[in-house]
Formats: C-alpha cells, sequence, structure tokens
C-alpha cells in the first residue's frame, strides 16, 4: 500500500526534521473524505483565541444535496465508509453473519498505515510461549495514566473480544499465506508505569521481514481484506467514491430522526444516495490535515503539521497530518456531539539510542540551553510530550561508546520478539547511523556538544551527570541506578542526537458509546449511525503513550469493528 516508501524513508523525508522511527502500525487505516478550500475568513478563525461560543467553518452544514441531483439510490443492510481497516473489518464481519453490505471509500484501493495491531492473546502468542496480561492491575495503571478523561467500557470490550478477533484476523491471513508475529517491544517489568505488554501482532510474508520490517506488513493483510470482502463474502465494494452528506429523517444534513443513508460523489462528480437500512458505519480516519479543527481540537500539535500539501487518500504513513475530517465534519452536520475529553494525538518518539523499541533515550538528554530537564527513562510517547513543551521543542541526547555494553539489551523497531543486538552491532549501527537519527561522532565529549548546537556549559550539566551515576543516585530527577550510565571522559567516542517529535495522527472526534453508537449533545445515541477506527470518540485522552503498541489497530481497527458487524446482525443495537 506504501509503494516504495518505507517506515525509514518516511520519517527521513516527511517527519518534518524529527529523527527516529515511528510506530505507524498504531495508525488507524480509514480513507475519509476530501476539505473544502480554506477562505480568508477560515484562516482567521484559525488564529482566533476559542472559546465555548466560537463556530468554525467546519461546524456549519452546507447547503443539502437535492434529491433531483442524485442519479442512483443504492440500498443494502449496512453502509460502511471507508477502505481501511476498520472499515475492511466491518464489512467482513457483517458480510460473515450475514448482512448484504455496500463500502465506499475516496481511496482507489484497500488503505494500510504501519502494521502493529494489539491482540491481548492470541494462538501466535501462545506458540511463542508469551504469557497473556493480567488486565486487572494494568488497566487500572493506565485510567490513571489517561485522567479517567475516556470511556472504561470501550477498553473492556476490546479486553473481551480481543483473543476472537484477533485469531480471526490471523486465520484469514495465514490462508492467503500472510504469516503472523510478535513485535519486540519494551522490557519495563510488571508494575512499572512503563510496563508494556507484548501484545503486538505483525504481519509479514517473507522470513527476511523479522529482521527489522514486519512494521510495514499490514499492507499485506489489506490486500487480502480487500479481496476476501468482495470475492469471498460479495460486498459491494466502491473506491474513488467519496462521502459528501449523512442522510437524517429523510433529509441530507436533517438533525432528527435516524441516518439511513449517505451522499457520495464518483469520480465524474455525479451524487448517489447508498441507503443503510441497519446502519451506516463511519470509519473515514483522523482530521489532521484540518487547519480549523487541528487549531480547535489539538492546537498543541499544529506546529507539526502540513497543511499545505494535496489530500491523499492512498496515503500510507505519514508524519504532518494525514486526513481532513470529513467524517467528523458529517457527523457534526447531523447533530452528532464532539467528545468532552481531550483529543488524543500520537507523536512519533525517540527510539534508537533508546534501549528498546518503543522508548525514550534512557541516558542523558538536555534542552537546547544544555540543561537536563526530566528522568529519561520513560516511554517515547511520554518523552515526546514533554519535549514539546521545551525550546524549539527539541531534546539533545549525549552518550559515550561505554554505553553500548552497559545498556541494553539492544531491540529494535520492526524486529521480532526476543530479537536483540549484540554490542558490536549496536556501536556499528550508532557509527554508521543507521536508523536516520543524525548521530554525530567525536572523540571528545565537549566535541559533540559543539557538533549538536550547544553551549559550551553543557559540559557541566553531563559532569554533574556522571558524579550522580558515579553515586548510583540521580537527586535530580530520580532515575533508576541501571540506567545511570556515566559519559566519562575516557570512555570514548562519544556520540549525540538532536530530536524534535513528529505528528502521526489525531484519535477520537465525536462522542461514541460503548456499542459504537454516535451520540448527540444529550449523550443520546443517534439511530443508525456508528463510528470505527480512529473515529471512534472516548476511548483515549492525552498522549498516545504507547504502553498498549498497536492499540488504535488491534482496537478500534479489529475488535471494535468485529464486535460491531455480529451484534448489528443479531439485531442488538435496535
Amino acid at each position: 500500500m506504501e509503494g516504495t516508501l518505507n517506515r525509514r524513508s518516511f520519517v527521513k523525508g516527511a517527519a518534518l526534521g524529527a529523527a527516529g522511527l515511528v510506530a505507524g502500525g498504531a495508525l488507524a487505516a480509514c480513507s475519509p473524505q476530501a476539505d473544502a478550500p480554506k477562505s480568508e475568513s477560515d484562516a482567521a478563525q484559525a488564529t482566533a483565541t476559542n472559546s465555548a461560543e466560537q463556530q468554525w467553518s467546519f461546524e456549519i452544514a452546507p447547503e443539502p444535496i437535492a434529491d433531483a441531483d442524485i442519479k442512483e439510490t443504492v440500498e443494502s443492510d449496512v453502509v460502511v465508509v471507508g477502505g481501511g481497516m476498520s472499515g475492511m473489518v466491518t464489512a467482513a464481519s457483517c458480510a460473515e453473519n450475514g448482512l448484504k453490505v455496500t463500502l465506499i471509500s475516496a481511496s482507489t484501493a484497500p488503505v494500510s498505515r504501519g502494521g502493529s495491531n494489539n491482540g491481548v492473546y492470541s494462538t501466535v502468542m501462545e506458540q511463542m510461549g508469551i504469557p497473556r496480561m493480567d488486565p486487572t492491575w494494568f488497566y487500572r495503571m493506565q485510567y490513571a495514566a489517561n485522567g479517567g478523561n475516556f470511556r472504561p467500557g470501550l477498553w473492556y470490550k476490546f479486553y473481551n473480544n480481543s483473543e476472537e478477533a484477533i485469531n480471526w484476523i490471523i486465520d484469514i491471513a495465514s490462508k492467503a499465506n500472510i504469516k503472523t508475529t510478535i513485535e519486540s517491544g519494551p522490557a519495563y517489568k510488571e508494575g512499572d508505569p512503563m510496563y508494556t505488554p507484548t501484545a503486538a501482532h505483525a504481519f509479514y510474508v517473507d522470513d527476511e521481514e523479522l529482521h527489522g520490517a514486519i512494521g510495514n506488513g499490514e499492507g499485506y493483510i489489506a490486500a487480502e481484506m480487500g479481496r476476501y470482502i468482495t470475492e469471498d463474502l460479495g460486498v459491494d465494494v466502491r473506491w474513488n467514491v467519496k462521502g459528501e452528506q449523512l442522510v437524517r429523517g429523510g433529509v441530507a444534513n436533517g438533525t432528527s430522526g435516524r441516518v439511513d443513508a449517505i451522499i457520495a460523489s464518483n469520480a465524474d462528480g455525479a451524487y448517489t444516495k447508498y441507503v443503510g437500512t441497519k446502519a451506516v458505519v463511519m470509519a473515514t480516519g483522523d482530521f489532521s490535515h484540518d487547519r480549523n479543527m487541528m487549531e480547535k481540537y489539538c492546537p498543541q500539535a499544529v506546529e507539526l503539521c502540513d497543511f499545505t500539501t494535496d489530500i491523499n487518500y492512498d496515503q500510507g504513513i505519514w508524519m504532518g497530518g494525514l486526513m481532513p475530517g470529513d467524517g467528523h465534519k458529517m457527523e457534526l452536520w447531523v447533530g452528532g456531539a464532539w467528545q468532552k475529553e481531550p483529543n488524543n494525538i500520537m507523536l512519533g518518539r525517540p527510539n534508537l539510542p533508546g534501549d528498546q523499541p518503543y522508548t525514550s533515550h534512557t541516558g542523558l538528554m538536555v534542552d537546547k540551553n544544555g540543561q537536563r530537564f526530566m528522568n529519561e527513562d520513560v516511554l517515547g510517547g511520554l518523552a515526546c510530550a514533554t519535549i514539546m513543551h521545551l525550546p524549539e521543542k527539541t531534546a539533545y541526547c549525549i552518550w559515550g561508546q561505554n554505553r553500548a555494553e552497559a545498556g541494553g539489551p539492544w531491540g529494535a523497531i520492526n524486529y521480532a520478539h526476543g530479537e536483540y543486538f549484540t554490542t558490536e552491532e549496536v556501536i556499528e549501527r550508532w557509527d554508521t547511523d543507521a536508523d536516520g537519527f543524525g548521530i554525530v561522532k567525536a572523540d571528545t565529549r565537549e566535541e559533540v556538544i559543539s557538533k549538536l548546537g550547544l553551549p559550551a556549559e553543557t559540559i557541566d550539566t553531563v559532569n554533574r551527570y556522571n558524579e550522580m551515576c558515579a553515586s548510583g543516585v540521580d537527586t535530580d530527577f530520580y532515575k533508576t541506578a541501571d540506567k545511570l550510565i556515566p559519559i566519562g571522559e575516557g570512555d570514548g567516542p562519544f556520540y549525540g542526537a538532536s530530536f524534535t517529535p513528529g505528528f502521526l495522527t489525531s484519535l477520537g472526534g465525536l462522542r461514541t458509546d460503548v456499542n459504537l453508537r454516535v451520540l448527540d449533545e444529550n449523550d443520546e445515541p443517534i439511530e443508525g449511525l456508528f463510528n470505527a477506527g480512529c473515529m471512534i470518540g472516548n476511548f483515549y485522552s492525552a498522549t498516545y503513550t504507547f504502553a498498549m503498541e498497536g492499540m488504535n489497530y488491534g482496537a478500534t481497527c479489529i475488535t471494535l469493528p468485529y464486535v460491531l458487524g455480529k451484534d448489528l446482525a443479531a439485531g442488538k443495537l435496535g
């Protein structure tokens, strides 16, 4: 799905200066609709001060598409809008359970981004000897990490149905000769707030992909799902068809009654009404390519986004903004209400020279003034959130070659679970800057400091850090003793790298209940309208930590849509 681009080339070429690999597997693979051109008034709104009374242009419904302009009406039990993983899973689950399904998508083919799929347990995990996670304490810890600002019922619904859903997708893959493995992740122990349960399933075909490429494998299963729903299940799939307006109460952009259809345009601009007698499911991706929406809902990430490029519905992994939130807009126009909690943002995070995938650099990090600013031993998503508060949103890592032997074990993103580098391999990766971090190398610490553009006084911070390493106690930020590895004068050569977080995607949007129904401002379900993928509101809050790596794919794009299809077929949702 991603052409010749892989994770490394995406990050090097499109991360707005960020260095490091991305956890693209957590991205929802959906295909939203196009944005309207920005006017001068829109630009003014984008820079205005937000207030409860302010009405943004994207909240104002356009004129309804007239019945006379509709050239065709297509009726199904369920209409799914979006041809990414969440949309195709919804369509497959509905069709497998006897429903007539139409899927429309603005993309020209199935869309995928990344490769990590969280599954709390599976046949693959059992074969690899990986234990089942205990949700009791872990979910309580994550509840605290999210400040309680989410709908816990969605998490537990994911947990209780995840094993069945992930085994279902593994089986579909295996029949197409697509293999599944578990990705390498952090080695934090249970009970640690940074603990990351081993659960990220990745697809691959060639065994060589196990050594650094499995994170790109979602394209395999996305292509197979596209074939499966069309050829095996008989879903009426229509690519290059863009949703324009929802029909509620029989009226385009109506605000009362049942949502029973969506009006969409084809490549020639002709309108078709797609009627879903049981449901219309929106699986149209994020809203990070709409500046106004980002200004209102995720202002902290606006500077990391690129709003100048054209919308590409077939876009794979990309840092800087993906889709324009048209599904969100259509739901707002028919009376849907935005989630109450802050929208979650997914930031690219430091990896190497971290000890493990999804972690920060756990040695010394300083700001542009050469001052240490945090306990570095955290998950990368959390480190990114902290770095966003620094001058120029940039952190600088400094370490010595002795770290290769004293640190670790050394894992890397996109490798299979249990794969580690030797000390010699780690040093070679640093020397060759194998991961594209812009690593500098020098014989002295002072020279590294200079190459990073830091003030000469940074050496004082290094010396203080070394003193704490020698004592075994971090009296500034209380990092554990095993992470206190000195950057000593005689331990050269020395290395350094700068890091600015990159923006991956926005998550959530309209209020969504545990049955994936879209809610209005009174928290009442809008009959007939459902969310899937990263359209699902109330699932996250604050920052995507990567403590549940692949949660976006595994939960909102596979498990919850899988259950939705079964529930719709069983008539449980009205």
